[in-house]
């Protein structure tokens, strides 16, 4: 008697029937150059972080978790935040956004590092919107409540929720002052660095063991 393998095609499909759905929570770590922004007294500064959250289409529901925010040495969030629509938290420990309005926006303060940079863990559901997708940003505003120039408008990341999350990062303008003090030299930021994720363990889990009971299914035959 022949032992054989199952066909390749049957495996994938079984393998395929354990992978999650493709509404799943995906992770990454955000890093961002603020210490230019240390070496500059007012104006422009003080300076603010500004993350928003638009829905897409109203049909699905997402959510973005911004959490372990580190400022570095001699950095720290400062003041109350300034929220609208589906927002909560606080810099100093968690923020959430949601997407129950189709304009939702957090704000708040903070004093950055001379010596490291900004780094952020960003977690966002991914279910998709059939038309337009759910879009998360960040941007920087001065004191004069004015975001700081990048190659794409005041964007310094941007995420649109697609099937595979659409990462795109921007640096600030070297020819634009600061919005806050046009006499100023401009104010140079590396875009942020946003490393691929990598899958979660469950998910590599299910993954290979479906393809162990698959070939145990052939060893059978």
């Amino acid at each position: 008697m022949t032992i054989s393998s199952p066909p390749v095609r049957t495996c994938l499909l079984f393998a395929l029937s354990w992978m999650p759905a493709i509404s799943q929570a995906v992770t990454y770590t955000v890093t961002l150059d603020t210490r230019p922004l240390a070496a500059l007294a007012t104006p422009p500064g003080p300076f603010a972080l500004e993350f928003q959250f638009n829905d897409g289409g109203g049909g699905v529901s997402n959510t973005v978790t911004l959490s372990n925010f580190n400022f570095g040495p001699g950095g720290a969030a400062s003041g109350s935040a300034i929220t609208t629509g589906g927002v909560s938290g606080s810099l100093s420990n968690t923020v959430t956004l949601t997407d129950s309005a189709f304009f939702n926006e957090f704000i708040q303060g903070f004093t950055p590092s001379s010596t490291a940079p900004l780094s952020f863990v960003l977690d966002l559901t991914t279910q998709l919107e059939p038309i337009t997708p759910d879009t998360f940003s960040l941007a920087i505003f001065d004191s004069s409540g004015t975001g700081i120039q990048t190659s794409f408008f005041d964007v310094f990341l941007q995420i649109d929720i697609t099937e595979s999350p659409s990462i795109k990062t921007f640096a600030s303008d070297p020819n634009t002052p600061p919005p806050g003090c046009p006499t100023c030299a401009p104010i140079v930021i590396a875009a942020p660095v946003v490393p691929v994720p990598v899958p979660a363990p469950i998910v590599l889990f299910l993954s290979g063991l479906s393809w162990l009971l698959c070939g145990a299914r052939g060893n059978k035959r």
